[in-house]
């Protein structure tokens, strides 16, 4: 009798777990589609992987293929993913998928996913005829609330909650730091070392967030332009300026700190004497990490807008 159980109980188990395995649930996505989904999603996709790659990862869903870049040489890369997370295509079982605006659908297809998500409406009726497909945007929400959205659609707000938690844990002792009487501007600006191009930002991932959360000012002249980012011409350059101004460098040599300076000078030739921050060394440069979607990225612009603005002396702009 007791060795029939045992086959029974397996069974019996075997019969419990195939049909959570097959739970699913109607999700709306950004686009207002209703779309039945895993409960909790085992094999996905991510068509963006800054933006959708990175948070999905850190929220612990198991991403099997995902679009990434390319460098100079064609090896694939994820941006931003191994500088928070320690996780690259070369360690992991990550299949790279193409880059965000050209997907390879048949290896998609042969990965065998639950879920795919995408930042781009053009690309839901392809891939939605491989697997359920959600249309998100990241890009619409302060990464927050954008992360709480992913892990609501992957199955993952217990993760969601536990990572909220951390963050704000950190943020209140951060916010010691800053004193709430202090009026600081900072400005977020974004350029390249072949100096053909300066965008200003009033939204950029995890910093402009971290900024807001620690009652850091963007310009105004930035916040009257009304957009999330625009160009800047040489003309206008002094649209970016404020107390502190915030640029980024990348990972490559050749995009170092000192290249996107060099960079700046072949935009506009002696272009820190025209800018407050800048002459008076209060221009920053942050790794391109510090813009990433994710609660790693807001927590490591806690620690750089410590470590540059608070408790320095600094001269603020007249």
């Amino acid at each position: 009798m007791r060795t029939l159980l045992l086959p029974l109980t397996i069974l019996l188990s075997l019969m419990v777990h195939t049909a959570s395995a097959a739970e699913t649930r109607i999700f709306t996505d950004d686009a207002g589609r209703q779309v039945e989904v895993p409960a909790r999603a085992e094999r996905v996709i991510s068509q963006n992987d800054n933006r959708l790659t990175l948070p999905l990862l850190e929220l612990r869903v198991p991403v099997v293929g995902s679009a990434g870049r390319l460098t100079g040489d064609g090896t694939p890369f994820l941006r931003t993913v191994p500088d928070l997370l320690g996780i690259s295509l070369a360690n992991s079982d990550i299949e790279f998928l193409g880059t965000y605006n050209d997907l390879d659908y048949e290896k998609i297809a042969g990965l065998k996913p639950d879920l795919i998500f995408t930042q781009r409406d053009e690309f839901v009726e392809p891939l939605s005829r491989i697997a359920p497909t959600l249309y998100i945007d990241p890009n619409k929400y302060p990464v927050k609330d954008g992360m709480k959205k992913l892990a609501d659609a992957a199955g993952r707000l217990d993760t969601y909650e536990r990572l909220l938690d951390n963050y704000e844990n950190k943020l209140t002792t951060v916010q010691n730091h800053f004193p709430e009487e202090q009026d600081i501007t900072v400005s977020v600006s974004f350029s390249f070392p072949a100096g053909e191009t300066l965008y200003a930002y009033t939204d950029l991932g995890a910093l402009t967030v971290a900024l807001d959360d620690l009652g850091l000012n963007l310009p105004q002249p930035i916040l009257d332009e009304g957009k999330r980012s625009f160009s800047v011409s040489p003309e206008q350059i002094q649209l970016i300026d404020g107390d502190f101004i915030i640029n980024f460098y990348g990972n490559e040599a050749s995009a170092g700190p000192e290249e996107v300076r060099a960079g700046l000078e072949k935009f506009l030739p002696n272009w820190c004497a025209q800018l407050h921050a800048c002459e008076i060394d209060q221009m920053i440069f942050f790794p391109y990490a510090a813009f990433g979607y994710s609660f790693s990225a807001l927590e490591l612009n806690l620690d750089l807008l410590t470590t540059h603005i608070a408790g320095r002396q600094f001269t603020p702009m007249p």
